[in-house]
């Protein structure tokens, strides 16, 4: 058992309002097509010709911020790991959703999803990389929509329920973890699942995913919403 599970042993609660998951959401043929350009650092051109690539190499990050994950961010905004913070790309620098990406997994969201989403993250996890307890940014829109390849690990999601009122921030935690009292909920997203957390799942309920044994990508999409 994890750290991030042990934690997640306090109270076992349902799934939070606003938390909505689908399994076989998208193909194993459009996993292979995604998996080959990230593999070859190669940009898929458009969902019509998967297999036209372009020479275009995938701005990969990594560090101690990143918990020694590998990240790319493609859009109008970013979270910078250097300042812990959500910021708007200068266009001189923005790097568009790649078109596949975009038309493939975001074809299927009906309404004006297509547009809403202007961020896009994908995060590569080896065997002992994890991520921590947290909250999407603020600045980030009330709707995260994520896919999720590879290893099924779970995810765990968590409701702080401060001793003091005034101790829960919109950005997470704002005293130690002995000051609340936590409902818990843990879930099961399988290869080429999705999931959308909004609503109380977005800003009451902070998240995790454990390390695991394998490989693990995510693919997620957020809007601006700025500074409140």
């Amino acid at each position: 058992m994890t750290n991030l599970e042990q934690d997640a042993t306090q109270f076992i609660d349902a799934q939070p309002s606003g938390f909505h998951l689908v399994h076989n959401a998208v193909s194993n043929e459009t996993w292979e097509v995604i998996q080959r350009w990230l593999s070859s650092n190669m940009l898929p051109s458009s969902a019509n010709e998967p297999s036209n690539l372009m020479c275009v190499p995938i701005p990969w990050e990594t560090g101690e911020q990143m918990q020694g994950r590998v990240i790319a961010q493609f859009g109008s905004c970013k979270y910078d790991y250097t300042v812990d913070d959500a910021v708007l790309c200068d266009q001189s620098t923005t790097i568009q959703i790649p078109s596949y990406i975009r038309e493939t997994l975001l074809e299927n969201e009906g309404g004006d999803d297509e547009e809403h989403y202007t961020q896009c993250i994908i995060n590569v996890y080896e065997a002992n990389n994890e991520i921590p307890w947290h909250l999407d940014h603020k600045n980030f829109g009330d709707k995260v929509l994520v896919y999720t390849f590879g290893e099924e690990r779970p995810l765990l999601l968590r409701k702080p329920i401060p001793h003091n009122d005034d101790t829960f921030g919109s950005i997470g935690l704002q005293q130690p973890e002995e000051e609340y009292t936590f409902h818990i909920s843990r879930v099961y997203p399988r290869h080429c699942s999705k999931y959308i957390l909004q609503g109380s799942a977005r800003n009451e309920w902070e998240h995790s995913v454990p390390s695991g044994s394998g490989k693990r990508v995510s693919i997620t999409f957020r809007s601006w919403r700025g500074a409140k």
